[in-house]
């Protein structure tokens, strides 16, 4: 009689066991998860191991085992970035070189380290005696536009207005005089003025531009007098030239940015879940 009693016993104990297992909502939250991740569903799979503290914050294995699987999603996440990141920078950095060939490398050594890209057949490069908009890009992908005027009489002008027929227009940001990015100079009688904006500064002007369709540009340069002109052909060649070349460096700066990063956090993150589990054989050992 005890013999079958404590073979009872012995018999409630494994069935609790195996109830409490199958009973066990951390760990059928866990098994969700790492499903998930094995779908390759990693936006879902996060949110499942980030339920499993939520469902029962006393579920401490399960906890654990969620922030190393949490590691594996990292991982295979960058891992899935970095395979894109490889597969498109080298097609952009071949229309790079393509756009570049379409471009000189203008340097004053006198004043430069570096120099910035002219469009070839921008015939408004580097002018100061006629009134023109000029265009460059420096070698980091910074467009630089610069408004130059030459007259009798002064404008003392500070931004640059350009407007299409429709009246759609766009505004670089004002430029103050201050002798450098402003300046302004009297020879033989003959006032030159030059402002020169700088990215942000004159981004709108050059989305409009871009954006044109070969629609008529009206050009205004914003001072004490009016002063207008039609922008020429060449002039919006040059600047769509120079938008697009500054466009895709930009974006090959910011792919290699992102190649680095995850490069990086592959590398940490190996050695977090090679860590992790050396840990747990060391405490079952």
């Amino acid at each position: 009689m005890k013999r079958i009693f404590f073979i009872s016993i012995i018999g409630l104990a494994l069935f609790s066991g195996a109830c409490s297992k199958k009973n066990n909502p951390a760990a059928e939250q866990y098994q969700k998860a790492e499903e998930l991740y094995r779908q390759g569903d990693y936006a879902r799979a996060k949110v499942a191991i980030d339920s499993i503290a939520k469902i029962d914050p006393r579920a401490f294995d399960e906890i654990r085992a969620g922030m190393q699987l949490m590691r594996r999603v990292d991982l295979s996440i960058n891992e899935r970035n970095l395979a894109y990141v490889d597969s498109l920078l080298p097609i952009r950095q071949a229309f790079q070189k393509d756009l570049l060939s379409k471009f000189k490398l203008q340097k004053d050594e006198k004043y430069q380290e570096e120099g910035n890209y002219v469009f070839k057949k921008d015939r408004n490069a580097g002018s100061v005696n006629r009134s023109c908009l000029r265009i460059q890009v420096t070698v980091d992908g910074q467009m630089q536009l610069m408004s130059v005027y030459s007259g009798a009489t002064k404008l003392n002008h500070e931004s640059v207005k350009v407007e299409l027929p429709d009246g759609t227009f766009a505004l670089t940001s004002v430029i103050p005089y201050d002798g450098a990015n402003n300046y302004r100079f009297v020879n033989a009688g003959n006032t030159t003025e030059v402002v020169t904006y700088k990215g942000k500064q004159m981004r709108s002007v050059a989305d409009l531009v871009y954006n044109s369709n070969g629609a008529k540009i009206k050009v205004s340069y914003e001072g004490k007098r009016p002063f207008s002109f039609i922008m020429d052909n060449n002039t919006r060649e040059a600047i769509s030239a120079s938008y697009e070349l500054a466009l895709v460096m930009s974006e090959i700066k910011q792919l290699q940015r992102e190649k680095a990063i995850a490069t990086k956090t592959i590398e940490i993150l190996k050695k977090q879940i090679a860590d992790h589990e050396h840990d747990s054989l060391d405490k079952k050992s």
